[in-house]
Formats: structure tokens, C-alpha cells, sequence
């Protein structure tokens, strides 16, 4: 391969064209989103049964659904939610289920069941996902809502004929009924029953099929033709004929109107009734592309528009990805820069020029690869190509100093090229395996985070791959048409490498004298920052960025109707725009009647609130924000007009809410980088209710009182006061059966659903229901019922009533019942697991003092372990991996413990590095620490490799590590330096959601900076020190 680049340089050049050629199709043609979409190996079951408390829900639904579910095999966690009027059952597969025939063999035991309510909705079933809208419109404005709703629909049909379009959801979404309103007084009066009007619905509007007639011109279908779905028509459908001929039209004893159906949420857009509409995007289409046709089908409608009317964008996705995609060419720009800049200080122009030649070709096999694999551009591959940035540029950086050496030693430049080259491919091939090795057990962590990092082992190992085609198939033939020696002259502004280069050589020898001072002393210093880091830096999931949003969740009093939550839900808006200046705004979202909790979940009720807070970007500050980073950035545009930071105005709204009367519960949520949720989310586990109820108080309690924790919330509390009726011995005696008490309660207050007909292009209900006089102004016991015969009684008369209480929301988990208490943490003061240590000791002897409850960590407690725990495996996986590649290359078990060394002495500049930047340990800390044990190993295989190549030509041992040390340390500093470098944008000058990805930057340049110093020295040292207990334990002095 390296003699055909030499011999044949036309053809390498123009396979480096097609292979970039393709690379760049391949880019422009790759989807772009903001995270990657995993399909989580998680199913849901949703059912509406509407009216229906959580018991009701739960007895007749939930566990219906939960008792057929509970056979199946490959199901690790089933857990269910019963609120009012609404059922979901999650179910969290076993490893290596496969979910296409799970999602089968739900559908046919949800086909098995026949017990659930006539009520209730069909249950619906999907796979859960982290799929993100790309963009949200809001139409909003003081006009009524009934023409919002009718406008979105209009909208709708618009958005979804755009290019990439996959759906549109219009929040709130209320579809058509037509509602046949009648007075039981008047039924009474006519002598007619609500049965008999149900009836005569379904007799009249049904299409019913006929068979097929025989014909010449072939089979004709024969079809009955019901009353089309008309109001005016309606009214004439004939409910009764008398003896003398007459007939009661519907009309005569009912109202008939087409309406939309009582709103369940309510939504605000900056202070103003609203209607809002998110746009999710095909597979295939680009976020950028999609946001940008929504943007222009917005400016058309804000021209169509009557007056009052405004159109708003919010969550607009593709913000964050072309603020990611300018973070990369920035960064790379920035990085390639500095890199070039380092090497010609140590080299020379020419080789830094073929040097640099090879990071776009090595980004551009990666974008075919990843391309070919179905991956995505999102925030996630973009991060991995910024740290692949720093480590593609080793393989060239070795290869073409060991030609440029060979032709400072006198060597014609196609000899050098072949020798140089031939030279270090074992040893390249090895330091770019070992450092694909330490990346490829990230795909050895398991749940949503696993998922969503699996793309950064591709990308880097796909670069890398990249880079070695390019360092022996292209850079070769690059070198001899491009390297020539400089003459010996002292060149302004260049280092002087001679005088480091004897400076260090000074240190290695007084070191290997010294060696065993020097390995303790190595030592010492990495059990402080052991030491340091297990009692001072703490560890969280993820840290927090000011990325400038935050969510505010309230709940008023379970009374309160969605009409009363509205009129409080303004209050808050009034008291946010109050706090929050224009200059500091951008948009303020509010739903009423719902809100969001991550992903895939969601909380329905008429007390909810949710006010979604996007702010402007922050104004800069200090010199580096003013004038460092554009130059950084590339970006010189006017920053934003922000000058609090998020915390400061979530604070001051915090103080301002706590104020106004009506919150009975508020948090105020931050995004975090990654799939998180609450801080602390723990549950009880048990079955009777009042213990329950009685453990999470205790556990709200405890938490609210210590330090640094606040918004501490509990699910499970009393629910709305409700009416209970059963049928009384009158009732009984009149003939009437509980299920038609049921219905006529029903009727009254929700409506019955007489029959579903066709109206334009969907299918509506036609709702038989009381008039809203007898609704809104009739205490219950007035309630009338009618009889058969058309005689009215009240259900006071008919049936005993009770009044009581219920419960808000009722969750289980594998069958028992939990009742979970979150939380938030501040860290500054505390951290997540810190508090739940705390709350370990605190109820540690819960289930002995009361068997069958106990507690159950769920949130960050859970995903920290979880996730450590994949991180050690991966850890260990890599390491086991990287020293069998080293094993084979040494042939020895020895060698390649003394190259590993180095991998620990990374942990130091880990830990100096978080201690410079004030980081916690996180999770993505521990994945730079991972990627950091790859790149180190190279640096110290290259010294150890050479030391052992010299020791087999007779040098003695002493001679063969300095002079291993002097013609190693420059490549070795130029890959540390230039992998440094290229992530620095990100350690230094990472703002907004880019920031919470620095301290994965912060573990691998720190990590990498300190461990090249140490290498240099330390590693020498111990491969001396066991060539001492080798000879020691052989007897024979000065044998290899």
C-alpha cells in the first residue's frame, strides 16, 4: 500500500477526490435533528375512559390491561398510571427482547381483552421514543377560541403539504360532535324516554350495508344511506308516531347543533388565548430544511390573517443545530489553525501542511460511514466529530515526522517516505487500535443515555479509520511530492527545539537514576487526586447550562374547574411578564390542563399548569465573552440582550409566584443536556393507600428541610371531592338497574354517545346530553331520571349519595402500588446523591419495621448507578482490550502493563482540570476519561515501542529509554498539543447547551496534558523498574 501511494500518485490523489467527493454528498444529504431518536425498548397502552375517577380507572381498566399483560416473559418493569379519566400501562422490555414482536404479541392480548368498560376508548398502543417536534406555531390573539380551532385545522392541512413534514399535532385538539341537547321536563311532558331518543339516533344515521344485486352491467353493491350528519336534517327524524298518525320529530323536543367538544387543555401564547400546532419531520428530512419552510408558511399566514390575529414559532430545533453545526466548523476551523500552527512551530510549514491535509479526509470517510450506517447530524455525532478533531491528525503527525527524521539523516525522500513509513505502521496500526478499543465499549452502556452516546464510538472510530487510510495510502505519496528539509538556520519566531530538547533529555536521566523517588512520587500524587476527588468532587448525572429556558409547573387546588386554572394561570402570566423584562423574554408558553414531564410523559387534569419561559440569549460579559470568543466562534454579530443569568430570574419568579394566592403546589425545572429527569425521584412501594400516603409525607417532610434541596413534590395526595351514588329499594322498585343510574348521570353531565357518523373527512359522535340548564343549575339529587313509561323521577329519590374523597393519581409498579416523591437539588450546595444517602439512612429500617413497603430510588440515584455501573464494565472491557492488542504487539505480559501505566496518571489532569473549571464529576466526565485511556496508551507505546526496538539492536537499556525519550518527545507532544488544541474551543469557550458537553472536553485535554508530562518521565521509569524485577527474578543481569 505505502510503495503503490509512492509509485503511483495520479491514482491516490484521485481516489482521495472521489473518497471526499462522496463525503460530501453524503453530508449535505444526512438528516440533521437535535438529538438522535431512539426508539426505547418501551411500549405504552393508553385508554381514555372519560369521567371516570382514578379508582374507576383503575379497577375496571388498569388492571384489567395489567392482569393480561402479566404473563408475558419478556417484560423487565410494568409499571401504570390511573388518573382521572385516563389509563397508561409502560412496560420496560428484558435485554434482547425483539420489540417488533413484542408490539405483536401486545396487540393480540389487547384484542383478548373483554372486560373493560363499553365507556371506555379503544386502547391505544405505541412504542415510546425520544422524537422532538423540529419547530411549534401558535395562533393566538384575543378572538374566540371555536375560530382558533377552526383556523389550526386550516393551518394544519397547509403545513402537513410541505417537503419533510411527517405530522402536525395541534395541542388542545378538540374535534367536532354534534350535540342533541334535551330538558327532561320536556321528555316528560311528550311522554317520550331518553332511550327511546337514543334509539331512534341510531336507527336514522347508521349506513348500513345490502348485499350486492346481480345485474348486466355486474354486481352492484346495495348500500342504506342514513341521515346525513345536518343539524336542520336531524331535526326532522321521527322519534314516535302516534295512533292518529302524528309524528315527534326530534326537533320538537330537542336542540341540534354542531359544536366542538368541551376543552380539556387551554392554551396561552405571551398573555393571549392560543392555539398551538407542533411540527415533527420525516426521517429523512432535515430539522434545518423543515424549520425553514414552516418559518415561510408563517410569514404567509401572518399576511392572510384578519387583524388581532398573530402567528408565533417557538422551540424552533433548528436553532440549537445550527448552532451545533457552526460549533464544529468554528471549532474545527479554530482547531486546524492551532494544530497547523503547532507544527509548523516544531516542524515546518510542509509538514504541517500534509499533516493538516488529513483532517477533512478523515471527517469525510466518517460522514460516508456513519451516513451508510443510518445515522443522523445532531448534537450528539457533532460532539463526537469535536473530539475526534484532536485525535486524527496522531497517525499523520508520527508518519510524517518519521520520514521528515529519515530525510534529516540524509535519506532521499521516496526512500524516507517508504522507510518512515513501513517504520511505524505496527506500531501506528497498534496505537490507533488501542485508542478505537477504549471508544468501543461505550456501546456496552445500556438504557436511553447508552443510546444516545452510541453514535460517538462510530464517529471517532470511523475518523480514525480515516485517518489511517490517509497517514499510508495517501500521505506517502503526499510527502514525496511535498517534503523537503530545511537548512539549519535560526528561523524568528520558531522554538527552539534543540534547547528543549536538552533541557528534557537532562530530566529523563537524572529520572531513570532517581527512578524509584520518581514512581513513588508519581503515585503519591495520583492517590491525592484519588483522595481529592472521592471527598470533594462530588458526582452527578449532568450539570446544568444556562441554555436560557426553563419550565414552571403549578398545581392549583384539584376544585378548581379548567375555566377557574385559566383565570390563575393569567395571574401567573402577569406576575412572570412583571419579573421577566422585555429585553430578557422571548416567548412565554402556557398550557392549562396538562403538563409536560419528560419524553414520553405527560399529566392531565383541570388544575395543571405549565408555563414553558424561553429567554433571550445572555449579553456577553468580561473581555473573553466580548471579544475572545467571537474571534472563536466566527460569530461577530451583535450578542444578546440578557443580563441576568437563568438562575437569577428563575429565582426572582420563584419569589414573585409564592406570593399569589391559589398555588397549591409550584416547581420551576431546568432542561438539562441529556435524558434526565427530577434530581431526586423516590418511591414507596406497598398497597394500602393510607400508609402510603402517610410514608410519602414523612419523605417530603424530611426533604424539604434540608439544605439545598426545594421544589419537593409528592404524586399521591386526595384527589377531588366526589359524589357517590347507589341505587336505593325505591329505585329497585321503580325497575331501575345501577347501570342506568350510571347512564343517566352520565347523559346529564358528560353525554352519551347515541352514534358515530361521517362528517367531511373524519368521524364525529353524535352526543345525546341534558341542556346546559339542567346541567350547571341542578344540584345532584334533582338530577331527573326517565322512566319507560316517560314519568320523571330525581335521583335523590332513587338512589343514596355520599360524598368523599378519592385519590389524585394512582401509579404501580410490577403490580403494587407506589406513591413517588421528586425533587431538586441546588449544587452549590448539595448534590443528588448526597440527598438520597440521606434519605437511605433515614428509612433504612422501613421494611422491617413495616414488611411490604420500601423504598425505591428512581431517578438520578437509579441512572447514576446504572450508569456508573455500564461506565466501570466499559472501563474494564477497554482496558482488557487494549492490553491484549499490546500483548500481541510486545509478545510479553509485562510491557504492556508498564504502557498502561499512563492511563491512571490521566485521572490527575481530570481532576486538576474539573478543579480549575468548578465541575462536578459527571457522567460525560467519566465518558472523556474512557475516550482519554486510548489516546495515552499511544503516546506511551510509541516511547516504549522504540526503547524496546533499540534494546534489540544491543543499546544498553539506560541509553535506549533517553534516546527513545529524545527522538519520540516531539511526536508525542505534537499529538498531546494537537488534540489539546483542537477540543480547546470546547474546554474554553463552550456557551450555551454546548457548555454542559465541556466537561467530557475538560476530562480528555486535562487528562491528555497531564498524562503526556508524565509519560515522558513516569513511564521510562517504570518500564525500568520492571526490567529490574525481571532480571531480578531471573537472576541474569543485563538480559532483555
Amino acid at each position: 500500500m505505502i510503495r503503490f501511494s509512492i509509485n503511483n500518485p495520479l491514482i491516490t490523489n484521485l481516489s482521495l477526490v472521489l473518497v471526499m467527493l462522496l463525503g460530501v454528498l453524503s453530508w449535505h444529504a444526512m438528516p440533521q435533528e437535535m438529538f438522535p431518536v431512539v426508539e426505547l425498548d418501551m411500549a405504552r397502552v393508553t385508554t381514555v375512559f372519560e369521567g371516570a375517577s382514578p379508582e374507576e380507572v383503575e379497577r375496571q381498566v388498569t388492571l384489567s390491561i395489567e392482569n393480561e399483560f402479566d404473563t408475558l416473559t419478556n417484560v423487565d418493569i410494568m409499571t401504570s398510571t390511573s388518573s382521572e379519566g385516563l389509563s397508561t400501562v409502560t412496560l420496560k422490555l428484558k435485554p434482547g427482547t425483539s420489540v417488533e414482536q413484542f408490539m405483536r404479541d401486545l396487540r393480540s392480548r389487547l384484542d383478548q381483552i373483554t372486560d373493560l368498560p363499553e365507556e371506555a376508548d379503544e386502547p391505544e398502543l405505541t412504542r415510546l421514543e425520544t422524537r422532538f417536534p423540529v419547530i411549534s406555531m401558535s395562533l393566538y390573539g384575543n378572538t374566540a377560541r371555536p375560530w382558533l380551532y377552526q383556523t389550526a385545522d386550516d393551518v394544519k392541512r397547509r403545513l402537513l403539504q410541505l417537503p419533510g413534514v411527517a405530522s402536525v399535532g395541534i395541542a388542545g385538539d378538540r374535534d367536532w360532535e354534534i350535540w342533541v341537547e334535551v330538558d327532561p321536563q320536556v321528555l316528560a311532558a311528550r311522554g317520550v324516554s331518553l332511550q327511546q331518543v337514543i334509539t331512534a339516533l341510531r336507527e336514522n344515521m347508521r349506513d348500513l350495508p345490502g348485499g350486492s344485486l346481480k345485474a348486466r352491467e355486474g354486481d352492484i353493491l346495495l348500500r342504506g344511506k342514513g341521515v346525513d350528519p345536518d343539524p336542520e336534517l336531524l331535526k326532522q327524524i321521527v322519534v314516535r308516531h302516534n295512533e292518529a298518525g302524528g309524528r315527534l320529530r326530534l326537533g320538537d323536543i330537542a336542540a341540534v347543533s354542531l359544536r366542538l367538544e368541551e376543552a380539556r387543555t387551554l392554551g396561552r401564547f405571551n398573555g393571549e388565548p392560543s392555539v398551538n400546532l407542533t411540527v415533527t419531520k420525516t426521517v429523512s428530512a432535515s430539522t434545518i430544511e423543515v424549520s425553514r419552510l414552516v418559518r415561510e408558511e408563517a410569514d404567509r399566514l401572518r399576511r392572510e390573517l384578519p387583524p388581532g390575529v398573530q402567528v408565533g414559532l417557538f422551540s424552533d430545533l433548528s436553532v440549537y443545530v445550527q448552532t451545533r453545526l457552526d460549533t464544529v466548523k468554528s471549532s474545527g476551523l479554530v482547531g486546524l489553525v492551532l494544530v497547523l500552527l503547532s507544527l509548523y512551530l516544531f516542524l515546518n510549514f510542509r509538514v504541517a501542511l500534509i499533516t493538516a491535509m488529513g483532517i477533512p479526509v478523515s471527517f469525510l470517510v466518517a460522514v460516508l460511514m456513519i451516513s451508510s450506517l443510518g445515522f443522523t447530524i445532531n448534537m450528539v455525532s457533532l460532539f463526537a466529530f469535536l473530539i475526534a478533531l484532536g485525535l486524527i491528525v496522531d497517525d499523520a503527525i508520527i508518519v510524517t515526522e518519521n520520514i521528515y527524521r529519515h530525510m534529516e539523516q540524509g535519506l532521499p525522500v521516496e526512500q524516507a517516505a517508504q522507510i518512515g513509513s513501513r517504520e511505524v505502521m505496527w506500531p501506528v496500526l497498534a496505537s490507533t487500535s488501542t485508542t478505537v478499543a477504549a471508544f468501543l465499549p461505550m456501546f456496552s452502556i445500556g438504557g436511553t443515555l447508552g443510546e444516545f452516546i452510541k453514535v460517538i464510538p462510530v464517529v471517532v472510530a470511523a475518523s480514525l479509520l480515516g485517518s489511517l487510510w490517509e497517514a499510508f495510502a495517501v500521505l506517502p505519496s503526499h510527502a514525496v511530492e511535498l517534503l523537503r528539509v530545511e537548512k539549519k538556520k535560526k528561523t524568528a519566531g520558531r522554538i527552539d527545539w534543540s534547547a528543549l530538547l536538552h533541557r528534557y533529555v537532562d530530566l529523563l536521566r537524572w529520572s531513570l537514576r532517581n527512578r524509584y523517588f520518581v514512581g513513588l512520587l508519581a503515585v503519591g500524587v495520583l492517590a491525592v487526586a484519588v483522595s481529592y476527588a472521592t471527598t470533594r468532587l462530588p458526582f452527578q448525572l449532568f450539570g446544568q447550562a444556562d441554555i436560557g429556558q426553563f419550565f414552571i409547573n403549578i398545581e392549583a387546588p384539584n376544585t378548581y374547574s379548567l375555566e377557574d386554572t385559566e383565570v390563575l394561570a393569567k395571574r401567573i402570566e402577569k406576575a412572570v411578564l412583571e419579573t421577566v423584562g422585555d429585553e430578557e423574554l422571548d416567548t412565554l408558553l402556557t398550557n392549562v390542563g396538562a403538563t409536560f414531564i419528560d419524553f414520553n410523559r405527560f399529566r392531565f387534569g383541570s388544575n395543571y399548569i405549565q408555563l414553558i419561559v424561553d429567554l433571550e440569549k445572555p449579553a456577553p460579559e468580561g473581555f473573553i465573552e466580548r471579544f475572545i470568543t467571537p474571534v472563536v466562534s466566527l460569530k461577530f454579530s451583535r450578542g444578546g440582550t440578557r443580563q441576568r443569568k437563568t438562575e437569577t430570574i428563575i429565582n426572582d419568579v420563584r419569589k414573585q409566584l409564592q406570593t399569589l394566592t391559589g398555588i397549591q403546589r409550584l416547581s420551576i425545572l431546568r432542561p438539562q443536556g441529556g435524558p434526565a429527569g427530577a434530581d431526586i425521584e423516590v418511591g414507596v412501594v406497598g398497597e394500602d393507600v393510607d400508609r402510603l400516603l402517610f410514608h410519602a409525607r414523612r419523605m417530603r417532610d424530611y426533604l424539604r428541610q434540608l439544605p439545598g434541596v426545594y421544589d419537593v413534590r409528592q404524586d399521591l395526595d386526595v384527589g377531588k371531592l366526589e359524589y357517590r351514588y347507589s341505587l336505593n329499594e325505591r329505585g329497585r322498585e321503580l325497575g331501575l338497574t345501577q347501570q342506568q343510574l350510571a347512564d343517566a348521570v352520565r347523559t346529564g353531565f358528560l353525554g352519551l354517545e347515541a352514534v358515530q357518523v361521517s362528517w367531511e373527512d373524519e368521524r364525529i359522535p353524535v352526543r345525546v346530553i341534558y341542556t346546559d340548564l339542567v346541567r350547571h343549575n341542578s344540584s345532584l339529587e334533582n338530577l331527573p331520571i326517565t322512566l319507560e313509561d316517560g314519568r320523571i323521577v330525581y335521583l335523590g329519590d332513587v338512589a343514596d349519595i355520599s360524598r368523599g374523597r378519592g385519590l389524585n393519581t394512582i401509579r404501580r409498579r410490577d403490580g403494587q402500588r407506589l406513591a413517588i416523591v421528586t425533587a431538586e437539588v441546588d449544587d452549590r450546595e448539595t448534590t443528588a446523591l448526597d440527598v438520597t444517602a440521606l434519605l437511605e439512612q433515614e428509612f433504612a429500617g422501613l421494611e422491617q419495621q413495616e414488611p411490604g413497603y420500601h423504598l425505591l430510588f428512581l431517578g438520578e440515584k437509579k441512572d447514576a448507578a446504572d450508569s456508573m455501573r455500564d461506565m466501570k464494565r466499559a472501563t474494564l472491557i477497554a482496558a482488557a482490550i487494549i492490553f491484549f492488542i499490546l500483548a500481541s504487539l510486545f509478545k510479553s505480559l509485562l510491557d504492556p502493563l508498564v504502557v498502561m501505566f499512563a492511563i491512571p496518571f490521566g485521572f490527575i489532569g481530570v481532576v486538576v482540570g474539573h478543579m480549575l473549571f468548578d465541575y462536578h464529576l459527571q457522567f460525560l466526565s467519566m465518558v472523556g476519561f474512557l475516550a482519554l485511556t486510548g489516546i495515552v496508551v499511544n503516546d506511551s507505546l510509541i516511547l516504549v515501542d522504540f526503547a524496546k526496538r533499540l534494546r534489540s539492536q544491543g543499546w544498553d537499556r539506560m541509553d535506549a529509554l533517553v534516546e527513545a525519550g529524545r527522538v519520540r518527545v516531539r511526536p508525542i507532544l505534537l499529538t498531546s498539543v494537537t488534540t489539546f488544541l483542537g477540543i480547546s474551543p470546547l474546554i474554553f469557550f463552550a456557551t450555551g447547551q454546548t457548555a454542559f458537553l465541556s466537561p467530557m472536553a475538560v476530562s480528555l485535554g486535562f487528562g491528555l496534558l497531564f498524562a503526556t508530562a508524565l509519560i515522558l518521565v513516569v513511564v521510562p521509569c517504570f518500564y525500568l523498574m520492571a526490567d529490574d524485577l525481571r532480571q531480578s527474578a531471573a537472576k541474569r543481569p543485563g538480559k532483555a
